[in-house]
């Protein structure tokens, strides 16, 4: 079967930083899939500024830039935020006011090219349209 998700920025911390053994096999799996004929992967660029802003402060931003440099290597595609990507993140977020910007902008992505979002993160849970996939 086919992958199609989006990746949110908690799936890349899941990936480099995994907190079980379970966690380091299943998101290397879904870096697996990707390579697969049909499947595509998807990241919001705004998960770029995440990586900085979160893991930057544990790794540095020289260590940021290979490990965003690697995944597009592994055929993981890097979406812009266009008008139309942002017009659905403003609707989300009129709809969820407690919604993170850049979670509207990530399930506004995944609503147009993947319906799974790569999360653990609740805030995904209250977005119709959207279905989180994460492993225990």
């Amino acid at each position: 079967m086919a992958l199609r998700a989006t990746l949110d920025t908690r799936f890349f911390f899941a990936y480099f930083n995994p907190l079980t053994e379970r966690q380091a096999d299943w998101s290397r799996s879904v870096i697996r899939d990707v390579g697969k004929a049909g499947s595509l992967a998807v990241v919001s660029v705004i998960t770029i500024a995440e990586l900085y802003e979160q893991m930057g402060r544990l790794i540095g931003t020289e260590a940021v830039a290979v490990r965003i440099a690697s995944m597009k290597a592994k055929k993981i595609l890097f979406v812009e935020v266009d008008e139309e990507t942002a017009s659905e993140a403003g609707r989300i977020k009129l709809s969820n006011p407690e919604i993170p910007l850049a979670d509207a902008i990530i399930a506004a992505t995944a609503r147009e090219y993947a319906q799974n979002i790569c999360s653990d993160d609740e805030h995904f849970s209250k977005i119709k349209g959207v279905r989180t996939v994460w492993t225990e």
